[in-house]
C-alpha cells in the first residue's frame, strides 16, 4: 500500500501534471498557452490486485503576462493525496516557473523556487541546482507541452520528440516525450480526438499522454504504468472555461 500510494501521488502531480523536434533546443519553439479552465478527471488504479478510484482536478489560469496553476487529487481508501500550485510567468516560449508548492499526503510540504536573476533553483532540505535556461517544474510540464502544440500543431506528428528540462524534488532532469499515435478515445466527454506522446522514464515506468488538439490541446487522458505492479488512468470528465 505504502508504494501504491506514492505512485498515485506522482501520477496526479504529472497530471496537474520536453520540447524539441528531432535534435532542436526547445527553447527555440513558440508557444500558445490554452485559455483558462478547470478540468475534472475520474482516477482509477490497479495495484496487486486492488481496484481504486477517485477524482481529480486543475484549475489552470493563465493571463497574457502570467500563469497559475492549482491541482487536488483525491482516491478512495486514501483520502486527499495532492495539493499543489505551480505558479509563475508567460513569454513567447511559454510558460516560466517562479514557484511550485506540493502537499503529498503523510509528506510535510515543501517549496522549489526558480530565481533568473541569480540563476538557481532551491529545492527543499537547502538542495540547488544552477538554472542555464528554462525549466519547468512536475506541475507545469503537461501545459508547457499542450502550449508548444497548440503554437506547431504540424510538427507534432509520430515519432517527433519533445524534451524540456524538469525540476524534480532535488534536481533537474530532461523530460523527453515522443508522439506515438493520433485517434479518437472514449471518455466520460465521449469520442475525443487526441495525440498520443509517451514518456519512458526510470525504473521500468512509463507515461502516456493524450492531448486533444480539438480542446485546446488541453491534457484529456494520462495513463502512468509500472511494469510489475501498478497502473493508473486518469480521464477527462468535464471542462469549464474561466474567464481571462
Amino acid at each position: 500500500m505504502k508504494n501504491a500510494q506514492h505512485f498515485i501521488v506522482w501520477l496526479a502531480l504529472l497530471v496537474f501534471s520536453s520540447v524539441t523536434f528531432a535534435s532542436q533546443n526547445s527553447n527555440a519553439d513558440k508557444a500558445d498557452v490554452p485559455p483558462s479552465a478547470k478540468l475534472v478527471y475520474t482516477v482509477k488504479a490497479q495495484y496487486n490486485g486492488l481496484d481504486l478510484n477517485g477524482n481529480a482536478f486543475i484549475r489552470w489560469e493563465a493571463g497574457k503576462q502570467s500563469y497559475s496553476l492549482q491541482n487536488e487529487a483525491k482516491i478512495s481508501l486514501l483520502g486527499k493525496l495532492l495539493d499543489a500550485d505551480s505558479n509563475g510567468k508567460i513569454d513567447a516560449h511559454g510558460l516560466v516557473p517562479e514557484k511550485y508548492t506540493e502537499k503529498r499526503i503523510r509528506k510535510e510540504q515543501t517549496t522549489t523556487t526558480f530565481n533568473y536573476t541569480e540563476n538557481i533553483v532551491s529545492f527543499r532540505e537547502n538542495k540547488t541546482a544552477p538554472l542555464k535556461e528554462t525549466v519547468q517544474d512536475r506541475a507545469s510540464i503537461v501545459w508547457q507541452l499542450a502550449s508548444v502544440a497548440r503554437a506547431n500543431p504540424e510538427r507534432f506528428a509520430v515519432n517527433s520528440t519533445w524534451t524540456f528540462p524538469v525540476a524534480g524534488r532535488s534536481k533537474i532532469e530532461p523530460w523527453t516525450f515522443r508522439v506515438v499515435k493520433t485517434g479518437s478515445i472514449s471518455t466520460p466527454m465521449g469520442q475525443i480526438k487526441t495525440v498520443q506522446l509517451t514518456r519512458n522514464g526510470k525504473k521500468d515506468k512509463e507515461m502516456h499522454v493524450w492531448l486533444a488538439p480539438e480542446k485546446n490541446w488541453y491534457p484529456v487522458q494520462i495513463l502512468f504504468n509500472e511494469r510489475g505492479g501498478l497502473q493508473l488512468l486518469q480521464t477527462l470528465k468535464a471542462i469549464t472555461p474561466l474567464p481571462e
